[in-house]
């Protein structure tokens, strides 16, 4: 492939008007793209906002920082994949909860086929009460079973393994040594109300959501502990500086910020043969849902409900970011248009390098 400079800014050029079309036809109003090059240079395109906005990253939480910090703890040997979740979560009380292991939090392959969304009028403690005596249908890994739950129990695994809130942790291991500092839980702490952008104006809490979590099942969660599986506020090149470190197999700047083997672990895929779906340990693999055709079979990533999206190509050791304010001012009822968005996006760029 021709990698010229012009070859780069054409296509640069496309994005742009590609979001324009995205924000003419109403998929979103706000949006900001970051791509990785093959050669490791960053590029960002910010669209009726600043570059430096801050966005509710929704369910990019589960992975940054959630499962990134689990495969750190796996691979220097403080957490075993292997292990039932009773071994670090005592008051866990689920049918087949000897079978129940960290891996089956790590492949969303847990039965859970309640909606979280459903018990947002709970307190904390009866939301916790309902996932830890949970009675499946199914056995735990004959499924794939895409939720919160997994993500909610393998947060507080890591608080009891580390002895520290998923926020400190967060900000120890990865936002500091990376440089993320416009990223982190409870945003409204350390920025100005007015540098966050907006999620949604919601009936459940009647009133506009900005600057606290989007995700009903978190929002209420996070009057104990942040929530590994929501809760998370970052802009486009803080996410860059996540993403690079991955796709360097854990490295940023010469440093080794996550133990190296991560790169392998995020990019195939986790599954035997007896259960059809594909995922990688902690994020999603090869999903032409919203990865769209031209990536290579080891693509990894994961989206947000709010409107964003993380994909990296490990062998073309290249990215995209997006974010934006799909759910504004209201959500739709299925995620298919910014699907259909991420997907054609990342089509523009993996094609075009």
């Amino acid at each position: 492939r021709n990698n010229s400079f012009t070859t780069l800014q054409r296509m640069q050029k496309e994005i742009h008007k590609f979001l324009d079309n995205a924000i003419e036809q109403g998929v979103f109003h706000k949006a900001v793209v970051g791509l990785i090059y093959p050669n490791g240079e960053t590029c960002v395109i910010a669209k009726n906002v600043s570059e430096n906005a801050v966005f509710d990253i929704a369910s990019l939480t589960k992975v940054c920082p959630t499962s990134t910090i689990a495969l750190h703890y796996i691979l220097t040997k403080k957490l075993d994949l292997k292990a039932p979740v009773s071994k670090y979560l005592k008051k866990i009380n689920t049918n087949y909860r000897d079978e129940v292991l960290v891996w089956h939090l790590l492949t969303h392959s847990l039965d859970y086929s309640v909606p979280m969304s459903s018990l947002k009028e709970k307190s904390p403690e009866e939301i916790l009460d309902f996932l830890f005596n949970y009675q499946f249908e199914k056995r735990p890994g004959t499924l794939f079973n895409y939720g919160n739950p997994a993500s909610i129990l393998l947060g507080l695994i890591l608080q009891e393994v580390s002895g520290k809130h998923l926020d400190v942790l967060a900000e120890e291991m990865l936002f500091l040594p990376l440089g993320m500092n416009r990223s982190g839980f409870f945003p409204l702490k350390k920025m100005q109300k007015e540098e966050i952008v907006p999620t949604e104006i919601c009936a459940f809490r009647n009133r506009e959501i900005q600057g606290e979590v989007h995700d009903e099942s978190a929002f209420v969660l996070q009057k104990l502990f942040p929530v590994g599986s929501a809760g998370m506020f970052s802009t486009v090149p803080d996410l860059l500086r996540f993403l690079k470190m991955l796709l360097q197999d854990g490295k940023f700047e010469g440093k080794q910020v996550i133990a190296s083997g991560i790169l392998e672990m995020i990019s195939k895929n986790a599954f035997a043969r007896d259960i059809s779906a594909c995922t990688a340990l902690g994020f999603e693999l090869n999903s032409e849902k919203f990865m769209g055709k031209c990536h290579s079979p080891k693509t990894f990533g994961k989206t947000g409900f709010t409107g964003a999206s993380l994909i990296g190509d490990a062998e073309k050791k290249a990215g995209i970011i997006l974010l934006s304010d799909f759910t504004y001012p209201k959500r739709e009822k299925t995620p298919a248009r910014i699907n259909e968005t991420r997907s054609a996006l990342a089509d523009l760029f993996f094609n075009g390098i």
